[in-house]
């Protein structure tokens, strides 16, 4: 018999921690908790850009908006500044002139008071393609450059906020840069961003003439 209350007061004894461990299991408990956030894989919505920066399903929700996505196309103001920069416009593109086998001057080419998104909410873009609409060299390689930043180029260049592509004229001499959109790759910025663009050339002051074309994106 003392055994056998023994082994009942043991069992009581497990009950009670068991019961202590679940007590403290949150509103729900934690099984329903994993199963909502797996249910995210297959089964149920995710926050996308609306969630936490920098988790998995902000970033695939990133990735998709930047492939599924609508464009703006922009020109230049008369002037283009740092505070003002695009237009819609197809009859003034930005124009960049190089330096001797080295970058030329820094042209902005978005201002703290552009928004070149395509939706209205949008708070972040990047640039998603350019056009070359006139080179003076169709002949020799070209390096452009894609530069982002708050402050003067020259900080953000020494920051390492730019991306640079390599432009070639893929029509015959006479028939200007073919007038096919280049891909761009670089970071997603904040709207109110200023943006630069320099191009390089084996002769001093070639003429490259351009547009370029916006995603935006709602965080």
């Amino acid at each position: 018999m003392a055994l056998s209350l023994t082994r009942v007061a043991n069992a009581v004894a497990e009950i009670l921690a068991i019961k202590v461990v679940t007590d403290a299991i949150p509103d729900g408990g934690a099984l329903t908790s994993i199963s909502a956030e797996t249910d995210k894989i297959d089964a149920a919505a995710v926050d996308g850009l609306g969630g936490t920066e920098d988790s998995l399903a902000y970033h695939v929700g990133e990735i998709e908006r930047h492939f599924h996505n609508r464009e703006r196309w922009w020109g230049a103001v008369g002037a283009p500044d740092e505070t003002n920069a695009i237009a819609a416009t197809v009859t003034v593109p930005f124009v960049a002139i190089s330096g001797a086998d080295t970058w030329g001057t820094a042209i902005a080419i978005c201002g703290t008071a552009d928004d070149p998104t395509p939706d209205d909410g949008d708070t972040k873009f990047d640039i998603h393609r350019l056009m070359v609409t006139d080179l003076d060299d169709e002949v020799d390689p070209w390096r452009v450059r894609i530069i982002w930043g708050t402050g003067t180029s020259a900080d953000a260049i020494t920051a390492k906020q730019w991306t640079e592509i390599m432009v070639q004229s893929n029509a015959v001499p006479g028939n200007r840069a073919g007038g096919q959109p280049i891909d761009v790759i670089m970071r997603r910025v904040d709207v109110g961003t200023k943006l630069w663009f320099q191009s390089w050339n084996n002769t001093n002051s070639e003429i490259l003439s351009f547009y370029w074309g916006a995603h935006g994106y709602e965080a």
